[in-house]
């Protein structure tokens, strides 16, 4: 079966890919002109989620339907997937240079860590009272944070809520974790995370984050052997922050602190 022989209404499956990290959503085909193919969009919170995906890159889309015929399960890999207005519709374009039976996914990496910089509120199972953190970074099974020199939580078990926007969505998170260690950094606690619960909101947006990056860094590209202190700090092996970067956080987080003390004396 050729990719341009999909029919309309059939069903398929996306999968992007990035390292270990994997977003699946359904779709069907909607129409097909000469080697593309138009299928639905990924909703999220009621609107199209803007996706573009070049073949050959970090990202990899594939795509799985049952051949009609058998009823085998079958694919194609490594797809180029393009957010476009069809009839008046925002759909997805698909289009492929070939086809392939379903392929084995033995590839294995490390999970890929990325800096996000966003407030948010930490609780412990024992207290509704959250206090105020700065998320460092994201992977799909972690997250790391800032939190004041006064965080002590009464268990290791944790829910992290934030919010942030991309490419003008909004996305609300809430994750359940456990605490896998902790350090002092530039007068904060840095706390890493284990995500205890496979949380789908959580993988999208980390998805989207990484592919709003990558998107962003194909504008900027600094010449070979020309990267400032600031960038060299930003790609340090560990993703530390800057002495600076610590610094502000530190100053934010105190800052709040100190507005919360004085809003407690007004209010008695």
């Amino acid at each position: 079966m050729k990719f341009i022989e999909l029919v309309k209404d059939q069903s398929l499956t996306i999968q992007l890919l990035w390292g270990e990290q994997k977003i699946e959503f359904l779709s069907k085909v909607i129409d097909k002109d000469n080697s593309v193919v138009y299928v639905t969009p990924y909703l999220h919170n009621g609107s199209e989620l803007e996706l573009n995906v070049v073949q050959g890159k970090d990202i990899i889309c594939n795509i799985f339907t049952n051949e009609p015929s058998t009823k085998h399960r079958i694919s194609w890999k490594n797809i180029e997937l393009t957010t476009v207005i069809h009839d008046d519709k925002t759909v997805y374009c698909l289009k492929t240079n070939g086809y392939n039976h379903v392929a084995n996914h033995d590839d294995r990496r490390m999970h890929n860590r990325l800096i996000v910089q966003v407030k948010a509120k930490v609780y412990d199972e024992q207290s509704s009272e959250g206090v105020d953190i700065i998320v460092h970074d994201i992977s799909n099974v972690g997250i790391s944070f800032y939190a004041p020199q006064t965080f002590s939580p009464k268990t290791n078990h944790l829910n992290i809520e934030f919010s942030d926007y991309i490419n003008e969505k909004i996305f609300n998170i809430n994750v359940e974790c456990i605490i896998a260690r902790t350090t002092n950094k530039a007068g904060n606690i840095f706390c890493g995370c284990r995500i205890l619960k496979e949380n789908r909101d959580y993988q999208l947006y980390g998805f989207m984050k990484r592919l709003n990056a990558k998107n962003r860094s194909r504008m900027i590209k600094p010449e070979e052997g020309d990267l400032s202190e600031n960038k060299r700090n930003e790609m340090s092996e560990e993703g530390d922050l800057s002495a600076n970067k610590q610094n502000e956080i530190s100053e934010e987080l105190s800052s709040e602190k100190q507005t919360d003390e004085v809003s407690e004396e007004g209010d008695t």
